[in-house]
């Protein structure tokens, strides 16, 4: 759900960046950066995660932390 959601917005706007990150293969970097959910999206210190990221919550993390 997540990843559909962040692939549509990606399309409609240049600015947003994404990078993946393979829990598997790095679990000290997901450690050190506090990943407790997957999903998690995370933008300098803001984080957002869930089970369940619908389009409206990544809207509104995306807004927030542009405002920052």
């Amino acid at each position: 759900m997540a990843k559909k959601a962040l692939d549509e917005l990606r399309q409609n706007r240049d600015d947003i960046h994404l990078e993946e990150i393979e829990i598997l293969s790095n679990p000290l970097r997901v450690l050190k950066n506090g990943v407790k959910f997957i999903p998690t999206l995370k933008c300098g210190k803001e984080q957002l995660s869930g089970i369940l990221l619908s389009r409206e919550k990544i809207e509104k993390f995306i807004e927030k932390v542009d405002k920052s």
